[in-house]
């Protein structure tokens, strides 16, 4: 997900620039509910820090539900092509959320 000020990231709240990050449990505070085809993710606070449709293949929602474990990643983007140079100078945070699905795969047809 790209920045935007509408979702500020700091280091007190969870985020990281290693990526040792994904080797530990999710960060706590953090949540999403996954509800194909939308994503919503909770701060620790409590406030909707993301909530939108995200276009995903059955892959990535079968994974999801399996894992029950999100990976956000933000950082100085704007798209696919923003992400290599920001990801090559350091610059992206990384952050793991529990995640809870919704419906069943018959239910949304995000995958079987």
């Amino acid at each position: 997900m790209p920045a935007a000020k509408a979702r500020p990231v700091t280091v007190a709240e969870g985020w990281a620039r290693d990526p040792g990050v994904l080797k530990g449990l999710p960060t706590p505070g953090w949540s999403a509910l996954a509800d194909a085809p939308g994503l919503t993710v909770h701060g620790p606070d409590g406030r909707v820090w993301f909530d939108r449709p995200v276009s995903a293949g059955r892959e990535w929602w079968r994974a999801l539900r399996t894992r029950e474990v999100l990976l956000l990643v933000t950082g100085p983007f704007t798209g696919v092509l923003d992400f290599r140079p920001a990801a090559a100078a350091g610059r992206l945070f990384l952050l793991t959320t529990p995640v809870r699905t919704t419906h069943s795969p018959r239910d949304t047809g995000w995958g079987t």
